[in-house]
């Protein structure tokens, strides 16, 4: 990875979005945030350089995190994702696991917690890189 981390977070609370990026902003890591899922897709298209590391709630406006990283692998998104949410069910996290997702987190979660599961994430290989 680049020497800093660019991670996307994305959140539809404001506040919580806001949060997260503050905690894992600074010289090591450049943040972008994005609203829902539609948002998420255009900014990963957009930007020059790929993200890292994307971290998303799975309930959201528009689209969900599930049908957000369906469309990612799609795509062949070379980075981990994060899925950060209070309403992950069994059903629900078989299909992130059918995904490939890198981690999974519930809400509430605590912010050292959050940052150590960041510390792993930036030391696994991306799901494309073992294919």
């Amino acid at each position: 990875m680049s020497d800093s981390l660019r991670i996307l977070i994305v959140e539809d609370e404001k506040a919580v979005g806001h949060m997260i990026a503050m905690v894992l902003g600074g010289p090591a890591a450049k943040v972008s945030t994005a609203r829902n899922g539609w948002e998420a897709l255009i900014k990963v298209k957009v930007n020059a350089q790929p993200f890292d590391i994307i971290i998303s709630d799975h309930r959201m406006p528009r689209m969900t995190g599930l049908d957000l990283v369906r469309r990612l692998r799609a795509e062949k998104f070379g980075g981990k994702i994060l899925i950060l949410s209070a309403h992950l069910s069994d059903e629900v996290i078989q299909q992130y696991d059918e995904l490939e997702v890198d981690m999974m987190m519930t809400k509430p979660f605590d912010f050292e917690e959050l940052q150590q599961a960041m510390a792993i994430l930036n030391k696994k290989p991306s799901v494309l890189a073992t294919v």
